[in-house]
């Protein structure tokens, strides 16, 4: 008896088991769930969750990623401002953020990312037709307007995929930026150019530079020059002033000015153990001599008697 009775209970809980997944269902985290009754939108459900329906067909459950997505765009020509053609490839962060306009809308995620794909580039080919190609490609960094550009679609695409699709775009970037063929050579040539004209400006400036500094440095030299001359000039001067003060004093007793003058020879003249074989009456070696003595006096005459 129980051996007939165990089929019909696995079959029972079976029925029943299936019975509540047509009325419960589960909502996981990160996901989006939209509930229609017969292809209407009635309900959203973003929290994680357990939830009742009515079975299928009246009710039926369109679930989608809520997590963030990133969209890889085409790599393609487009012209810049200047009438330059250029490969640009741009990526975007999505996520749903209506979910209701996004199943009408679109339904698929690969629906959407081939609608955004277009949105991307229709924004990227007004942008770049804003940008000239210098502000593309540049050696100089601060001459690049990449940040711009991403700026520009990023606001420029937000709000409408916002309100075509339901969709939020988190973020905008360069992907990848190339140049074609029939134009890479010239490019790279005016690159070059470029820098050798920054080298020139370069060299011009430093040589502009030493220039100023070699002028500075013969302004001071000769200021300098021109301060030690005065200050030999002043000394010169007082130096004369000072000898005509002692030539003053030699005037007023000439035998005393041609005393020390044959004293200052000697002094030049002898050194230490020097040996000298001179006349006696040479100057300034008559000084050596010892004074003559003065003559005795000599007594009057007498007087002759008349």
């Amino acid at each position: 008896m129980n051996a007939k009775r165990t089929p019909l209970i696995v079959g029972l809980a079976l029925a029943l088991l299936f019975a509540a997944l047509q009325v419960v269902f589960i909502v996981r985290e990160g996901e989006a769930a939209v509930v229609t009754r017969l292809g209407r939108p009635e309900r959203t459900l973003t929290e994680a969750g357990l939830y009742t329906r009515i079975p299928w067909p009246i009710q039926r459950i369109h679930r989608f990623d809520a997590r963030l997505h990133t969209l890889q765009g085409a790599f393609e020509e487009t012209l810049t401002a200047d009438g330059k053609n250029v490969l640009v490839a741009l990526y975007c962060g999505w996520r749903i953020a209506d979910p209701v306009l996004f199943l009408e809308r679109l339904g698929t995620v690969q629906q959407a990312e081939i609608s955004l794909d277009g949105l991307m580039r229709t924004h990227k080919n007004a942008a770049l037709g804003k940008i000239a190609f210098a502000q593309l490609v540049n050696v100089e960094a601060s001459a690049l307007k990449h940040d711009e550009i991403e700026q520009r679609v990023f606001e420029a695409i937000r709000p409408e995929a916002l309100r075509r699709y339901g969709i939020e775009v988190a973020f905008v970037g360069i992907r990848q930026l190339g140049l074609p063929e029939s134009i890479a050579q010239s490019v790279f040539e005016r690159m070059r150019a470029e820098r050798q004209e920054i080298a020139e400006r370069y060299r011009s400036e430093g040589e502009g530079e030493a220039v100023r500094i070699r002028a500075r440095a013969e302004s001071e030299r000769d200021q300098l020059l021109a301060r030690a001359d005065a200050e030999a000039r002043r000394l010169r001067a007082e130096g004369e002033a000072e000898a005509a003060a002692h030539y003053q004093v030699f005037a007023q007793d000439p035998e005393l000015a041609l005393f020390l003058r044959k004293l200052d020879a000697l002094r030049d003249t002898i050194g230490d153990q020097a040996t000298l074989v001179l006349s006696a009456d040479t100057e300034p070696f008559d000084l050596l001599l010892a004074p003559a003595a003065p003559a005795a006096a000599q007594p009057p005459a007498p007087e002759r008697k008349r």
